[in-house]
């Protein structure tokens, strides 16, 4: 009994790890695959990827700031554009990925298959899109006299892991549910679009009315968006403030994790 268990053990272990190394490769593939053909033929090509938050930010900086008179502690246009580029990341990842094991069912329906790696490469991909805007940003902050501190050595990397884990929770969780629920594609519009409002990107959270503010904590977004703007505008690393966003993230990872285990087996039936 003993060596039968010693021996799947010794097989198991390298049969997992070279399973892992499977997905990974996979997962660098797909990547780079969705790098190439998201701006094919484009003439601007990767330049889209900043050109997009900046025109959005123009538009609202001129109806805010200048129309409505939207007044915030650091120049409104930073302001904006340290919260756009991370929500451009959310969105843009759960609008692109939750459809994947949808419209990848050939790929899906192979058991061997690691279908969690279709959602996970377009997570990567505009991954990788926003560490390229980020110059764009550092430009603006600099002619603004604000360049950045060696606080985003650890801050950048320690808000992405945060928001990636987030990202990937929610992800595995609307990925799989969309198999069965087709409609979720675009109630996922609807619900971004109103996420979008709720979380301070237009305005501080200290803006909003003292019983809302405590709702609007129950959004994992407005920690984690109110962190980014700190750390890119001001240097400043996450406080205690973070802490229920990351919660909240947690909660979100495994709660993807559990929903995507459940239904990963039923996926042949329905694709």
């Amino acid at each position: 009994m003993a060596e039968t268990v010693a021996t799947r053990v010794s097989t198991g272990a390298p049969a997992l790890l070279g399973g892992m190394r499977h997905a990974i490769e996979l997962l660098y593939l797909l990547t780079r695959r969705e790098l190439k053909l998201r701006y094919q033929d484009t003439v601007f090509g990767f330049a889209w990827t900043a050109a997009k938050p900046l025109l959005f930010g123009l538009v609202v900086w001129f109806a805010l700031h200048k129309t409505l008179r939207v007044e915030t502690d650091v120049p409104y246009h930073l302001f904006l554009l340290s919260a756009l580029l991370p929500w451009t990341l959310f969105q843009s990842s759960l609008l692109f990925a939750t459809p994947q094991f949808a419209r990848n069912g050939n790929l899906v329906k192979k058991v061997p298959f690691p279908a969690a790696v279709l959602p996970m490469a377009i997570i990567a991909n505009n991954t990788v899109h926003f560490l390229l805007s980020l110059p764009v940003l550092v430009v603006f902050l600099v002619l603004a006299e604000r360049p950045p501190g060696v606080e985003w050595l650890a801050g950048v990397p320690l808000l992405l892991a945060l928001q990636l884990v987030l990202m990937t929770g929610l992800v595995l969780m609307l990925s799989a549910i969309d198999v069965f629920f087709r409609d979720l594609e675009h109630l996922i519009e609807v619900m971004l679009t109103l996420l979008f409002y709720v979380t301070p990107i237009l305005y501080p959270l200290a803006a909003a009315p003292s019983p809302w503010q405590d709702i609007l904590k129950l959004n994992p977004l407005a920690g984690l968006i109110e962190a980014w703007r700190d750390l890119l505008v001001s240097n400043q690393l996450p406080g205690v403030d973070i802490w229920p966003s990351l919660a909240l993230t947690a909660l979100a990872l495994v709660a993807g994790i559990w929903v995507f285990g459940r239904l990963r087996p039923a996926f042949a039936d329905h694709l």
